[in-house]
Protein backbone atom coordinates (compact mmCIF):
# COMPACT_ATOMS: atom_id res chain seq x y z
CA UNK A 1 0.00 0.00 0.00
CA UNK A 2 1.21 3.32 -0.93
CA UNK A 3 0.55 6.99 0.11
CA UNK A 4 -0.53 8.02 -3.28
CA UNK A 5 -3.03 5.68 -3.99
CA UNK A 6 -7.00 6.02 -3.60
CA UNK A 7 -6.75 2.85 -1.51
CA UNK A 8 -4.63 4.70 1.37
CA UNK A 9 -6.57 7.92 0.56
CA UNK A 10 -9.89 7.04 0.98
CA UNK A 11 -10.43 3.72 3.08
CA UNK A 12 -6.97 2.97 5.04
CA UNK A 13 -6.33 7.06 6.27
CA UNK A 14 -9.77 7.91 7.30
CA UNK A 15 -10.33 4.62 9.19
CA UNK A 16 -6.92 4.72 10.89
CA UNK A 17 -7.19 8.48 11.95
CA UNK A 18 -11.10 7.64 12.97
CA UNK A 19 -9.88 4.51 15.14
CA UNK A 20 -6.76 6.00 16.38
CA UNK A 21 -8.68 9.25 17.59
CA UNK A 22 -11.84 7.75 19.15
CA UNK A 23 -9.30 5.10 21.34
CA UNK A 24 -9.35 5.59 24.98
CA UNK A 25 -5.64 7.83 25.16
CA UNK A 26 -4.51 4.55 27.29
CA UNK A 27 -4.99 2.51 23.68
CA UNK A 28 -3.81 4.87 21.35
CA UNK A 29 -0.71 3.31 21.11
CA UNK A 30 -1.94 -0.13 20.48
CA UNK A 31 -4.47 1.14 17.66
CA UNK A 32 -1.84 2.92 15.77
CA UNK A 33 0.44 -0.08 15.81
CA UNK A 34 -2.29 -2.42 14.77
CA UNK A 35 -3.01 -0.40 12.22
CA UNK A 36 0.47 -0.28 11.57
CA UNK A 37 0.91 -3.90 11.20
CA UNK A 38 -1.57 -3.95 8.86
CA UNK A 39 -0.44 -1.00 6.44
CA UNK A 40 2.64 -3.37 6.25
CA UNK A 41 1.32 -6.53 6.40
CA UNK A 42 -0.67 -5.26 3.03
CA UNK A 43 2.36 -6.39 0.80
CA UNK A 44 2.85 -9.14 2.36
CA UNK A 45 2.29 -10.33 6.08
CA UNK A 46 5.01 -12.59 6.38
CA UNK A 47 7.03 -9.67 6.74
CA UNK A 48 5.16 -7.79 9.98
CA UNK A 49 6.55 -11.35 11.60
CA UNK A 50 9.72 -10.39 11.18
CA UNK A 51 9.18 -6.80 12.01
CA UNK A 52 8.00 -7.91 15.29
CA UNK A 53 11.40 -10.14 15.96
CA UNK A 54 13.60 -7.26 15.95
CA UNK A 55 11.31 -5.04 17.70
CA UNK A 56 10.93 -8.29 20.43
CA UNK A 57 14.62 -8.48 20.03
CA UNK A 58 16.01 -4.80 21.05
CA UNK A 59 12.73 -3.84 22.92
CA UNK A 60 14.03 -7.20 25.30
CA UNK A 61 17.77 -6.12 25.16
CA UNK A 62 16.95 -2.28 26.56
CA UNK A 63 15.26 -4.12 29.43
CA UNK A 64 17.99 -6.16 30.01
CA UNK A 65 20.76 -3.09 29.55
CA UNK A 66 18.17 -1.88 32.55
CA UNK A 67 18.17 -4.55 34.86
CA UNK A 68 21.96 -5.74 34.46
CA UNK A 69 24.05 -1.97 33.88
CA UNK A 70 27.10 -4.06 34.34
CA UNK A 71 26.35 -6.10 31.66
CA UNK A 72 24.78 -3.20 29.11
CA UNK A 73 27.64 -3.64 26.59
CA UNK A 74 27.14 -7.58 26.07
CA UNK A 75 23.18 -6.68 25.36
CA UNK A 76 23.92 -3.70 23.12
CA UNK A 77 26.33 -6.12 21.45
CA UNK A 78 23.70 -8.73 20.71
CA UNK A 79 21.36 -6.30 19.73
CA UNK A 80 23.10 -4.58 17.16
CA UNK A 81 24.67 -8.16 15.73
CA UNK A 82 21.36 -9.22 15.51
CA UNK A 83 19.94 -6.30 13.59
CA UNK A 84 22.72 -6.29 10.88
CA UNK A 85 22.71 -10.06 10.83
CA UNK A 86 18.80 -9.82 9.78
CA UNK A 87 19.22 -6.90 7.60
CA UNK A 88 22.68 -8.37 5.64
CA UNK A 89 21.02 -11.65 5.08
CA UNK A 90 18.03 -9.93 3.30
CA UNK A 91 19.22 -7.04 1.78
CA UNK A 92 22.73 -8.89 0.90
CA UNK A 93 22.74 -12.77 0.70
CA UNK A 94 21.72 -12.67 -3.39
CA UNK A 95 24.53 -10.03 -3.97
CA UNK A 96 27.11 -12.10 -2.16
CA UNK A 97 25.95 -15.43 -4.05
CA UNK A 98 26.24 -13.58 -7.20
CA UNK A 99 29.81 -12.34 -6.94
CA UNK A 100 30.75 -15.28 -5.20
CA UNK A 101 29.61 -17.33 -8.42
CA UNK A 102 31.02 -14.59 -10.82
CA UNK A 103 34.22 -15.26 -8.61
CA UNK A 104 34.46 -18.89 -9.03
CA UNK A 105 34.09 -18.87 -13.01
CA UNK A 106 36.91 -16.42 -13.26
CA UNK A 107 39.15 -18.50 -12.03
CA UNK A 108 37.82 -21.81 -14.07
CA UNK A 109 36.31 -23.47 -11.02
CA UNK A 110 32.26 -23.67 -12.06
CA UNK A 111 31.91 -26.73 -9.62
CA UNK A 112 32.78 -24.34 -6.76
CA UNK A 113 29.82 -22.41 -7.72
CA UNK A 114 26.85 -22.13 -4.91
CA UNK A 115 24.05 -22.90 -7.82
CA UNK A 116 21.42 -24.16 -5.10
CA UNK A 117 20.58 -21.17 -3.86
CA UNK A 118 17.01 -19.48 -3.10
CA UNK A 119 16.14 -15.51 -4.10
CA UNK A 120 16.02 -13.86 -0.68
CA UNK A 121 12.70 -11.06 -0.93
CA UNK A 122 13.48 -7.71 0.37
CA UNK A 123 11.21 -6.62 2.83
CA UNK A 124 9.62 -3.54 2.40
CA UNK A 125 11.68 -0.79 4.51
CA UNK A 126 13.43 -3.28 6.75
CA UNK A 127 16.42 -0.40 6.13
CA UNK A 128 14.53 1.70 7.71
CA UNK A 129 12.75 0.21 10.96
CA UNK A 130 15.89 -1.54 11.15
CA UNK A 131 18.41 1.74 11.81
CA UNK A 132 15.92 2.78 13.93
CA UNK A 133 15.53 0.18 16.03
CA UNK A 134 19.48 0.62 16.38
CA UNK A 135 19.22 4.07 17.28
CA UNK A 136 17.05 2.85 21.03
CA UNK A 137 19.32 0.30 21.79
CA UNK A 138 22.32 2.56 21.49
CA UNK A 139 20.88 5.75 22.05
CA UNK A 140 20.12 3.29 25.75
CA UNK A 141 23.78 2.22 25.97
CA UNK A 142 24.77 5.55 25.83
CA UNK A 143 22.46 6.83 28.45
CA UNK A 144 20.54 9.14 26.32
CA UNK A 145 17.30 7.51 26.41
CA UNK A 146 15.66 6.10 29.03
CA UNK A 147 14.37 2.37 28.84
CA UNK A 148 10.84 2.00 27.57
CA UNK A 149 8.60 -0.46 29.99
CA UNK A 150 6.11 -0.86 27.62
CA UNK A 151 6.47 -3.24 25.04
CA UNK A 152 3.03 -1.59 23.05
CA UNK A 153 4.44 2.13 22.80
CA UNK A 154 7.83 0.79 21.95
CA UNK A 155 6.24 -1.46 18.95
CA UNK A 156 4.33 2.16 17.76
CA UNK A 157 7.63 3.32 17.71
CA UNK A 158 9.10 1.09 15.32
CA UNK A 159 6.01 0.39 13.12
CA UNK A 160 4.68 3.63 12.99
CA UNK A 161 3.09 3.93 8.96
CA UNK A 162 3.52 7.35 8.31
CA UNK A 163 7.94 7.04 8.41
CA UNK A 164 7.47 2.98 8.63
CA UNK A 165 8.30 2.02 4.48
CA UNK A 166 10.43 5.07 3.45
CA UNK A 167 11.54 6.68 6.50
CA UNK A 168 12.43 9.96 7.60
CA UNK A 169 14.35 7.65 9.74
CA UNK A 170 13.20 9.11 13.44
CA UNK A 171 15.50 8.26 16.41
CA UNK A 172 14.25 7.33 19.59
CA UNK A 173 15.72 10.04 21.77
CA UNK A 174 14.18 12.54 19.42
CA UNK A 175 10.46 11.34 19.92
CA UNK A 176 10.55 9.81 23.05
CA UNK A 177 8.93 12.98 25.31
CA UNK A 178 6.11 12.36 22.38
CA UNK A 179 5.96 9.05 23.14
CA UNK A 180 4.99 9.60 26.87
CA UNK A 181 2.49 12.53 26.07
CA UNK A 182 1.86 14.58 22.74
CA UNK A 183 -0.97 17.35 21.70
CA UNK A 184 -3.70 16.56 19.00
CA UNK A 185 -4.62 20.13 18.18
CA UNK A 186 -6.22 21.54 14.41
CA UNK A 187 -3.57 23.64 14.06
CA UNK A 188 -1.14 20.21 13.87
CA UNK A 189 -3.34 18.52 11.96
CA UNK A 190 -4.52 21.30 9.28
CA UNK A 191 -0.70 21.92 8.86
CA UNK A 192 -0.27 17.90 8.67
CA UNK A 193 -2.87 18.19 5.79
CA UNK A 194 -0.71 20.72 3.85
CA UNK A 195 1.93 19.04 4.36
CA UNK A 196 -0.13 15.50 3.14
CA UNK A 197 -1.36 17.22 0.09
CA UNK A 198 2.20 18.74 -1.05
CA UNK A 199 4.07 15.70 -0.96
CA UNK A 200 1.18 13.90 -3.26
CA UNK A 201 1.77 16.90 -5.88
CA UNK A 202 5.07 16.44 -5.79
CA UNK A 203 5.02 12.78 -6.49
CA UNK A 204 2.23 12.66 -8.65
CA UNK A 205 2.30 16.23 -10.83
CA UNK A 206 6.63 16.02 -10.78
CA UNK A 207 8.38 12.88 -9.59
CA UNK A 208 6.13 10.52 -11.36
CA UNK A 209 6.38 12.68 -14.89
CA UNK A 210 10.28 13.40 -14.78
CA UNK A 211 10.57 9.45 -14.02
CA UNK A 212 9.08 8.88 -17.44
CA UNK A 213 11.24 10.78 -19.09
CA UNK A 214 14.65 9.28 -17.02
CA UNK A 215 12.84 5.74 -17.63
CA UNK A 216 12.91 6.09 -21.36
CA UNK A 217 16.68 7.96 -21.50
CA UNK A 218 18.37 4.96 -19.15
CA UNK A 219 16.24 2.48 -21.26
CA UNK A 220 17.13 3.91 -24.74
CA UNK A 221 20.87 2.14 -25.22
CA UNK A 222 22.30 5.22 -27.49
CA UNK A 223 21.89 8.75 -26.77
CA UNK A 224 23.19 11.64 -28.03
CA UNK A 225 24.97 13.99 -25.37
CA UNK A 226 22.21 16.82 -25.03
CA UNK A 227 19.21 13.88 -24.45
CA UNK A 228 21.34 11.74 -22.01
CA UNK A 229 22.12 14.90 -20.05
CA UNK A 230 18.14 15.91 -20.23
CA UNK A 231 17.41 11.99 -18.78
CA UNK A 232 19.88 12.19 -15.85
CA UNK A 233 18.52 15.54 -15.22
CA UNK A 234 15.17 14.69 -14.63
CA UNK A 235 16.20 11.57 -12.77
CA UNK A 236 17.78 14.20 -10.13
CA UNK A 237 14.48 15.80 -10.24
CA UNK A 238 12.47 12.50 -10.14
CA UNK A 239 13.98 11.25 -6.68
CA UNK A 240 13.87 14.37 -5.18
CA UNK A 241 10.52 14.84 -5.75
CA UNK A 242 10.20 11.57 -5.06
CA UNK A 243 11.57 11.07 -1.96
CA UNK A 244 10.72 14.50 -0.39
CA UNK A 245 7.03 13.93 -1.48
CA UNK A 246 7.18 10.85 0.71
CA UNK A 247 8.92 12.52 3.48
CA UNK A 248 6.57 15.66 3.53
CA UNK A 249 3.50 13.06 3.12
CA UNK A 250 5.01 10.76 6.81
CA UNK A 251 5.75 14.57 8.40
CA UNK A 252 1.97 15.33 7.54
CA UNK A 253 1.01 11.98 8.58
CA UNK A 254 2.81 12.47 11.96
CA UNK A 255 1.17 16.13 12.42
CA UNK A 256 -2.25 14.58 12.34
CA UNK A 257 -1.31 11.71 15.26
CA UNK A 258 0.08 14.52 16.95
CA UNK A 259 3.87 13.57 16.39
CA UNK A 260 6.00 16.10 14.76
CA UNK A 261 8.66 14.56 13.27
CA UNK A 262 12.09 16.64 12.01
CA UNK A 263 12.62 18.27 8.52
CA UNK A 264 14.60 15.36 6.18
CA UNK A 265 15.06 17.66 2.97
CA UNK A 266 16.41 21.36 3.24
CA UNK A 267 16.53 22.49 -0.26
CA UNK A 268 19.45 20.14 -1.48
CA UNK A 269 19.64 21.44 -5.14
CA UNK A 270 20.70 24.83 -3.85
CA UNK A 271 23.67 23.38 -1.86
CA UNK A 272 26.92 25.61 -3.25
CA UNK A 273 29.32 22.33 -2.40
CA UNK A 274 28.85 18.55 -1.61
CA UNK A 275 29.46 19.04 1.68
CA UNK A 276 26.49 21.44 2.07
CA UNK A 277 24.05 18.72 -0.16
CA UNK A 278 24.85 16.35 2.40
CA UNK A 279 23.72 18.61 5.27
CA UNK A 280 20.27 19.02 3.06
CA UNK A 281 19.77 16.23 1.35
CA UNK A 282 18.35 12.89 3.55
CA UNK A 283 18.88 14.57 6.81
CA UNK A 284 17.71 12.03 8.80
CA UNK A 285 20.16 9.31 7.17
CA UNK A 286 23.25 11.98 7.28
CA UNK A 287 22.88 12.70 10.98
CA UNK A 288 22.24 8.96 11.73
CA UNK A 289 25.21 8.05 9.81
CA UNK A 290 27.17 10.69 11.38
CA UNK A 291 26.29 9.98 15.16
CA UNK A 292 26.53 6.04 14.88
CA UNK A 293 28.81 5.81 12.53
CA UNK A 294 31.42 8.91 11.64
CA UNK A 295 32.03 9.53 14.55
CA UNK A 296 32.32 6.25 16.66
CA UNK A 297 34.95 5.50 13.83
CA UNK A 298 37.15 8.57 15.25
CA UNK A 299 35.46 11.47 13.11
CA UNK A 300 38.38 14.07 12.56
CA UNK A 301 39.75 13.54 16.08
CA UNK A 302 42.72 11.09 15.11
CA UNK A 303 44.36 13.61 12.37
CA UNK A 304 43.39 14.37 9.15
CA UNK A 305 44.46 10.88 7.14
CA UNK A 306 41.86 9.33 9.28
CA UNK A 307 39.15 11.82 9.05
CA UNK A 308 39.75 10.78 5.28
CA UNK A 309 39.43 7.62 5.31
CA UNK A 310 36.44 7.86 7.56
CA UNK A 311 34.40 10.16 5.37
CA UNK A 312 34.84 7.69 2.62
CA UNK A 313 34.19 4.53 4.73
CA UNK A 314 30.97 6.36 5.60
CA UNK A 315 30.13 7.16 2.44
CA UNK A 316 30.60 3.57 1.08
CA UNK A 317 28.79 1.96 3.81
CA UNK A 318 26.18 4.61 3.37
CA UNK A 319 25.75 3.77 -0.20
CA UNK A 320 25.66 0.19 0.39
CA UNK A 321 22.93 0.80 2.74
CA UNK A 322 20.82 1.79 0.10
CA UNK A 323 21.17 -1.20 -2.10
CA UNK A 324 23.39 -4.91 -2.77
CA UNK A 325 24.92 -3.30 -6.18
CA UNK A 326 28.24 -1.89 -7.28
CA UNK A 327 26.79 1.10 -8.61
CA UNK A 328 25.80 1.79 -5.51
CA UNK A 329 28.80 1.49 -3.96
CA UNK A 330 30.73 3.50 -6.35
CA UNK A 331 27.99 6.14 -5.90
CA UNK A 332 28.97 6.27 -2.12
CA UNK A 333 32.60 6.29 -3.31
CA UNK A 334 31.85 9.26 -5.39
CA UNK A 335 30.18 11.08 -2.52
CA UNK A 336 32.39 10.03 0.24
CA UNK A 337 35.87 11.02 -2.22
CA UNK A 338 34.46 14.55 -2.84
CA UNK A 339 33.53 14.80 1.04
CA UNK A 340 37.31 13.98 2.04
CA UNK A 341 38.58 16.38 -0.82
CA UNK A 342 36.19 19.14 0.27
CA UNK A 343 37.44 18.64 3.72
CA UNK A 344 41.36 18.60 2.94
CA UNK A 345 40.30 22.48 1.48
CA UNK A 346 38.15 23.57 4.96
CA UNK A 347 34.86 21.78 4.16
CA UNK A 348 34.98 24.16 1.06
CA UNK A 349 34.89 22.97 -2.40
CA UNK A 350 37.69 23.98 -4.39
CA UNK A 351 35.44 26.19 -6.40
CA UNK A 352 34.65 28.54 -3.79
CA UNK A 353 36.15 31.33 -5.47
CA UNK A 354 33.86 31.33 -8.15
CA UNK A 355 30.33 33.19 -8.30
CA UNK A 356 27.24 31.54 -6.23
CA UNK A 357 25.41 30.34 -9.72
CA UNK A 358 28.47 28.89 -10.59
CA UNK A 359 28.78 26.95 -7.75
CA UNK A 360 25.17 25.80 -7.52
CA UNK A 361 25.71 24.55 -11.14
CA UNK A 362 28.64 22.56 -10.49
CA UNK A 363 27.62 20.86 -7.74
CA UNK A 364 24.11 19.71 -9.77
CA UNK A 365 26.35 18.92 -12.08
CA UNK A 366 28.53 17.05 -9.57
CA UNK A 367 25.32 15.04 -8.20
CA UNK A 368 23.59 14.46 -11.16
CA UNK A 369 26.69 12.32 -12.74
CA UNK A 370 27.27 10.38 -9.48
CA UNK A 371 23.04 10.16 -9.63
CA UNK A 372 23.46 7.68 -12.92
CA UNK A 373 24.81 4.81 -10.98
CA UNK A 374 22.27 5.28 -8.70
CA UNK A 375 19.61 4.80 -11.78
CA UNK A 376 21.33 2.50 -14.08
CA UNK A 377 20.55 -1.24 -14.27
CA UNK A 378 24.26 -2.01 -13.37
CA UNK A 379 27.75 -0.96 -14.07
CA UNK A 380 28.08 -1.72 -17.71
CA UNK A 381 24.23 0.31 -18.33
CA UNK A 382 26.04 3.20 -15.69
CA UNK A 383 29.02 3.25 -17.75
CA UNK A 384 27.41 3.42 -21.34
CA UNK A 385 25.29 6.15 -19.98
CA UNK A 386 27.69 8.36 -19.18
CA UNK A 387 29.90 7.37 -21.95
CA UNK A 388 26.30 9.07 -23.68
CA UNK A 389 26.88 11.83 -21.82
CA UNK A 390 30.10 12.65 -22.19
CA UNK A 391 29.95 12.22 -26.50
CA UNK A 392 31.10 8.33 -26.24
CA UNK A 393 28.19 7.82 -28.67
CA UNK A 394 25.77 9.50 -30.53
CA UNK A 395 22.88 7.91 -30.79
CA UNK A 396 20.69 5.66 -32.93
CA UNK A 397 17.28 4.81 -34.05
CA UNK A 398 16.51 3.42 -30.84
CA UNK A 399 17.83 6.99 -29.46
CA UNK A 400 15.86 8.79 -31.92
CA UNK A 401 12.53 7.40 -30.86
CA UNK A 402 13.65 8.02 -27.18
CA UNK A 403 13.69 11.87 -28.15
CA UNK A 404 10.69 11.92 -29.49
CA UNK A 405 9.32 10.62 -26.31
CA UNK A 406 11.53 12.36 -23.88
CA UNK A 407 10.63 16.08 -25.62
CA UNK A 408 7.14 15.99 -25.78
CA UNK A 409 5.26 19.25 -24.76
CA UNK A 410 4.31 16.88 -21.45
CA UNK A 411 7.51 16.19 -20.33
CA UNK A 412 9.03 19.30 -21.53
CA UNK A 413 6.20 21.06 -19.02
CA UNK A 414 6.87 18.90 -16.62
CA UNK A 415 10.76 19.17 -16.42
CA UNK A 416 10.49 22.94 -16.46
CA UNK A 417 8.40 23.01 -13.64
CA UNK A 418 10.40 20.50 -11.93
CA UNK A 419 13.15 23.05 -12.43
CA UNK A 420 11.55 26.09 -10.88
CA UNK A 421 10.19 24.12 -7.98
CA UNK A 422 13.27 23.47 -6.81
CA UNK A 423 15.40 26.90 -7.55
CA UNK A 424 12.21 29.01 -7.70
CA UNK A 425 9.78 27.95 -4.91
CA UNK A 426 9.82 27.63 -0.70
CA UNK A 427 10.36 24.66 0.13
CA UNK A 428 6.74 22.73 2.10
CA UNK A 429 8.62 22.96 5.61
CA UNK A 430 8.68 27.17 5.22
CA UNK A 431 5.42 26.73 3.01
CA UNK A 432 3.39 25.36 5.94
CA UNK A 433 4.94 26.81 8.55
CA UNK A 434 1.85 29.81 8.92
CA UNK A 435 -0.32 28.83 6.94
CA UNK A 436 -3.11 31.46 5.24
CA UNK A 437 -6.66 30.85 3.73
CA UNK A 438 -4.57 31.33 0.13
CA UNK A 439 -1.74 28.96 0.98
CA UNK A 440 -4.24 26.55 2.05
CA UNK A 441 -6.35 27.10 -1.59
CA UNK A 442 -3.12 26.05 -3.21
CA UNK A 443 -2.69 23.21 -1.32
CA UNK A 444 -6.12 21.99 -1.85
CA UNK A 445 -5.53 22.77 -5.37
CA UNK A 446 -2.37 21.06 -6.32
CA UNK A 447 -3.87 17.97 -4.20
CA UNK A 448 -7.15 17.61 -6.42
CA UNK A 449 -5.11 17.92 -9.56
CA UNK A 450 -2.86 15.19 -8.45
CA UNK A 451 -6.05 13.10 -7.45
CA UNK A 452 -6.87 13.83 -11.28
CA UNK A 453 -3.63 12.81 -12.37
CA UNK A 454 -3.42 9.53 -10.47
CA UNK A 455 -6.63 8.01 -12.79
CA UNK A 456 -4.17 7.95 -15.38
CA UNK A 457 -1.18 6.00 -13.38
CA UNK A 458 -1.78 2.80 -12.62
CA UNK A 459 1.16 2.07 -10.75
CA UNK A 460 3.66 4.43 -8.88
CA UNK A 461 5.67 3.23 -6.43
CA UNK A 462 8.12 5.19 -4.23
CA UNK A 463 11.61 4.88 -4.68
CA UNK A 464 12.88 4.73 -2.02
CA UNK A 465 10.33 1.73 -1.09
CA UNK A 466 13.37 -1.04 -2.67
CA UNK A 467 15.65 0.24 -0.30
Amino acid sequence: MVFSSYLFIFFFLPLALLGYYVAPKKLRHLTLTLFSYFFYGWANPYFCLLMLFNTAVDYTNGRLMERFPARKKLFVTLSIVCDLAILGFFKYFNFGVENYNALMSAMGIPEAQFTGFFRIVLPLGISFYTFQSMSYVIDVYRGDAAVVRNFIDYACYVSMFPQLVAGPIIRFQEIADQLRSRTLTLEKFTRGTAFFMLGMGKKILLANPCGKIADTAFGAGTLNTLDAWFGAAAYAFQIYFDFSGYSDMAIGLGLMLGFVFAKNFDSPYKSLSITEFWRKWHISLSTWLKDYLYIPLGGNRKGEIRTYINLALVMLLGGLWHGASWNFLIWGGIHGGALAFERAQGKESIYRGLPKAARLIITFFLVTVAWVFFRADDLPSAGRYLACMFGGFSGDGHASVARGLIYSPYCLTCFLLAGACVWGLPQSWDFTRKLTWGKLFWCIAVFLLALAALTTQSYNPFIYFIF
